[in-house]
Order: structure tokens, then sequence, then C-alpha cells
């Protein structure tokens, strides 16, 4: 397996770790409980996320994950839990504007969708990300700047610890069956263990546990030829 995959994972992580209630200078897409409703009591957060990125003091990212059969209609979606509620995140791709360009569309659990047109034939180590567009579920998506490619991004660096590899087979997962590999990470007393799949979609994690309890896990992974999009957009896409 690719070290950028299991980069991808641990970056999970710090991505949906905790509620981000009235931060005006992080980003992500990690959300809130429903129970949480300080995050969000007296500000619209999924607002200035958005403001953030339409007056550029925040840009989307230049690489994206993406599996190596790319169609319209895939969705995946997965469920995130550190210890201040559940959250999920939903990708699907939703149209193909080019013979190898792809419209991704990632809805957080704040509603933000982020957007993006990417290049399923860039190669290894460069961007894949040609523009970008945000906005609420069910609104138009407004088109922001992508984050400037610098040479190492995307590049993992060794994990720490002890590093156990093993191979799975028909492990069901969202109502499909994957094979793959579980990576295991012992450190300062921590035992994480990331289930990465062969045939899986977007960043092909299906489960991370910390600790034997279940931080991440794949929910659905489903085709549907007539998607229905996150954002409204334009009869031409």
């Amino acid at each position: 397996m690719r070290k950028s995959v299991f980069l991808l994972a641990v970056l999970l992580v710090g991505v949906t770790a905790a509620c981000k209630t009235k931060d005006k200078s992080g980003g992500g897409t990690g959300g809130c409980s429903a129970a949480e409703k300080a995050c969000g009591a007296d500000t619209d957060v999924a607002q200035e996320m958005i403001d953030r990125y339409l007056n550029g003091t925040q840009k989307a990212s230049a690489w994206v994950a993406l599996h190596e059969t790319v169609s319209v209609g895939q969705m995946w979606h997965v469920e995130s839990d550190f210890g201040a509620g559940k959250s999920t995140d939903k990708w699907q791709v939703v149209a193909k504007p080019a013979k190898s360009e792809f419209i991704i569309e990632n809805l957080s659990a704040q509603g933000v969708v982020l957007a993006y047109e990417v290049d399923a034939w860039a190669d290894a180590g460069t961007p894949n990300v040609k523009k970008a567009w945000i906005g609420k579920e069910g609104a138009e998506p407004k088109e922001i700047k992508v984050a400037e490619w610098k040479a190492g991004m995307g590049e993992a660096a060794d994990a720490p610890g002890i590093v156990v590899r093993e191979d799975f087979a028909n492990v069901e997962m969202g109502g499909k069956k994957f094979d793959g590999e579980v990576i295991i990470v012992k450190d300062s007393g921590n035992t994480t263990r990331t289930w990465i799949a062969k045939n899986g979609w977007f960043s092909k994690v299906i489960r991370m546990d910390m600790n034997d309890k279940t931080m991440i896990k794949l929910t659905k992974a489903h085709f549907d030829e007539k998607v229905e999009t996150f954002l409204k957009w334009p009869e031409a896409k």
C-alpha cells in the first residue's frame, strides 16, 4: 500500500477530532454532535467556514484522495467519533466534465460542501485538483482558490513507533466487502489499527480503531447512476 494513503488516515484524526466551537481561524470538515448546541449557538459556523474560503484566508486542497476506477454515482460515507460526538463525512462523484476529469463533492457534518474538479489521470506526487467550489448543502457553488502545490506535499513521513502490517479479506463494511491491509501502529502506550481496502474508494480507509475503540468506520459504499448532488449545479455541470 502507498504510504500516502496511511498518512491520509492519520490526518483524518486531526480533521475530525474536536468540535470547532467559535473557531475563527481553523478549517477542515470536523463536525459537532446534536447535543453540542454550543457549536454555533450564537454564530453560523458553516457560514464562517465558507467565508474563510471565499475571502482567500483558507484555500482548497490541491490534492484529493481518489481511487483507481472512478465512476459517476459512487458514494462513500465515513462516520467518525473522537469523543465529541459522531459526525459523518460524505464523498460522492457527481459529474464527468471531461475524459479524465470528475467533479467530486464532500459534505461535512456542518452542512458545508467542498467540491473539486479532479484529474483522475494526474501522476502520483502531483496535484490533481484543477478547480474547487464551496457552498452550503442545497446552495449554488461558488468557486474558490486552490492552494499552491509545493514540492514534497502529499508525501508521507515514517509512522512513529512499531508498525505491523497484516492482510485482511472479505470484510464487510457499509454494505460492501473489502480486501486489503491493516496497518497497526504501537506508540506511547497506544495502539492504532487502520483498515485500508484495495478495492475501496476515495481514501480507501474503511475503519480505524484506537486502543480497541472504533474511531472511524465506513457506513455506506454505494453506486447510484442517478446521484443527487449536494450543491445546486448549473445545468451544464
